[in-house]
């Protein structure tokens, strides 16, 4: 039981340094432009090294913390009938999260979230960068951070009760990653979306699934 807690402990911190350092691979993503235009393709050749390295690292790390954990029971999960009408109970959850968020807003019952008005600040003074950032490296990276890593951080995954309380501490932790205590509304619109990924994490046991929602979050939120 000591050795399990201190393991535990142990992954938390990994994770927290890993967060850290996906904060600075975007921070440097977005640098050259802040700093003056960048052309097309040196923007996409940046963001290209450096997500990639990060991607890299942490599919290591994730592949590392499978090992004790019953690594046979993840990977790539065909898409049969089941998985295919899981992702459209998954869909309708985030859309409705969506909607939910976006009369918040417009009743004013709260104001929009931090997060999401600097993206459209961010997006005014780095497009292309913001864009890659957003649609492209932030989902695979969360994922394997909140999902992947995070949740993999308790033991037992392939029990019901450790899934679950992973799964929780995973989505209030993806909440605040992206809002605060100080704005509740927008935490619970976070969390409730960190649920639907958790979720997804947990029924299909193959982190595609969770990308692809991601990604469609994203791209609607900053398209649509």
């Amino acid at each position: 039981m000591r050795r399990q807690v201190g393991l535990t402990i142990g992954r938390l911190f990994i994770v927290a340094g890993l967060f850290i350092l996906y904060q600075l691979v975007s921070a440097f993503v977005l640098a050259p432009n802040l700093i003056r235009p960048q052309t097309v393709t040196a923007s996409a050749l940046w963001f290209t090294v450096l997500y990639g390295g990060l991607l890299l690292a942490l599919w290591r790390v994730y592949q590392f913390f499978l090992r004790d954990d019953k690594p046979q029971l993840y990977g790539l999960r065909r898409f049969d009938a089941p998985v295919a009408r899981f992702m459209a109970l998954m869909v309708a959850a985030l859309v409705l999260v969506q909607v939910a968020s976006s009369l918040l807003i417009s009743w004013q019952v709260t104001p929009e979230a931090q997060n999401q008005a600097d993206l459209i600040e961010m997006m005014q003074q780095a497009p292309l960068p913001m864009v890659l950032i957003t649609v492209v490296g932030a989902p695979p990276v969360e994922e394997l951070l909140f999902r992947g890593l995070l949740m993999h951080s308790f033991p037992h995954q392939d029990r019901v009760g450790w899934r679950v309380a992973s799964g929780v501490t995973s989505s209030v932790l993806f909440g605040l990653a992206h809002t605060g205590f100080t704005d509740p509304l927008n935490l619970v619109i976070y969390v409730a979306m960190g649920g639907v990924f958790a979720a997804t994490y947990a029924y299909t046991r193959d982190l595609r699934y969770d990308i692809g929602l991601h990604f469609l979050n994203n791209f609607a939120a900053l398209f649509l």
